[in-house]
């Protein structure tokens, strides 16, 4: 054990007084915890139960995403079949109706528009990982701005 890891370690008396009066008479395997390390650790787990808390209404609000998804998936094969049988029957009847040409450009747009969705979501993505490496910079960035602001005044 290194000498600054040893100091931070609790004092024999501040051991026992913290100690549960409860478990006084039992052998513990785990270590007891100082008043500030309880304090944290309580912190910690109300955090958790928070996470846990959000977890699931995300979890919720994903299933009940995919199941939109998976239901809209289904209606859009139904309308794509539909349109199909239609557009079909259209080519029967006149080959060269404009309404063909409209439907092709349609699909063409749409491919496209697929595409463009796709590259909005990649960039999203790339969006909240740069803010999120920006919040874990930020506070090394301040620290360095700080240090040369005090070496500008001392110099000065």
């Amino acid at each position: 054990m290194s000498s600054a890891s040893s100091s931070k370690a609790p004092s024999a008396s501040a051991v026992a007084s913290t100690a549960d009066p409860a478990d006084a008479g039992s052998v513990s395997s785990s270590p007891t915890l100082t008043a500030a390390e309880m304090k944290e650790f309580a912190e910690l787990r109300c955090q958790n139960q928070l996470l846990k808390a959000e977890n699931a209404v995300l979890q919720r609000k994903l299933e009940e995403e995919r199941a939109q998804r998976r239901q809209s998936q289904l209606d859009e094969n139904h309308y794509n079949l539909e349109a199909e049988a239609c557009r079909e029957a259209i080519e029967k009847t006149d080959g060269n109706a404009q309404v063909l040409a409209l439907y092709d450009e349609l699909q063409r747009l749409r491919k496209k528009c697929d595409i463009y969705a796709e590259a909005v979501e990649e960039s999203r993505s790339y969006f909240f990982e740069m803010k999120r490496l920006y919040m874990e910079v930020s506070p090394y960035l301040r620290s360095l701005s700080g240090d040369s602001q005090a070496h500008r005044a001392a110099s000065v």
